[in-house]
């Protein structure tokens, strides 16, 4: 989901929010390409429900689980950051359930061009909150990580991270 190969923990995090990105990307175009396969559309909009359901909520747990309790007290501008960085996890709720419901509706109905645009707009909203968010986390938080946690404490949350998508495949 978030892991591969031998990668330290700010890369891992960096492909996450590549992928993020790309789920996010990939909504809009489900919406958007009128001209594909209803099964492209339908196949999409599964893969989209399922990363944001199952995949990003082990992301957020990354980061205010294993990132945000050690780096707390790194640096006033750190701090900050990791308190938007939960302000935002929080607000990003809503618009994530209406990208869910966005999604089930076209995959029901995948014609629909009114439920087709619903999910645009849906994913055009949320794909601006997370941009925000990816961006202040790129900008702040994963140079601090390296920065500021020693490569031991690094290592143990790239365990953290591994042992939370074990659990989840059990």
């Amino acid at each position: 989901m978030c892991e591969r190969g031998s990668r330290d923990v700010v890369d891992l995090l960096a492909e996450c929010h590549e992928r993020i990105r790309g789920f996010v990307a990939l909504a809009r175009e489900a919406g958007s390409r009128i001209d594909a396969p209803v099964d492209q559309v339908v196949r999409a909009c599964a893969q989209v429900e399922r990363y944001f359901v199952l995949a990003l909520p082990l992301h957020v747990a990354d980061e205010e689980e294993s990132i945000e309790p050690r780096l707390r007290g790194a640096s006033p501008l750190v701090d900050r950051a990791l308190d938007v960085m939960a302000d935002q996890h929080q607000h990003h709720e809503p618009k994530l359930h209406a990208l869910l419901r966005a999604t089930a509706k076209v995959r029901s109905k995948p014609n629909d061009r009114v439920a087709r645009r619903e999910l645009v707009a849906a994913a055009t909203v949320l794909g601006e909150l997370l941009e925000e968010h990816l961006v202040l986390e790129e900008d702040v938080i994963l140079p601090a990580i390296r920065q500021h946690l020693p490569h031991t404490t690094q290592r143990a949350i790239v365990e953290e991270i591994r042992q939370r998508r074990l659990a989840e495949q059990a």
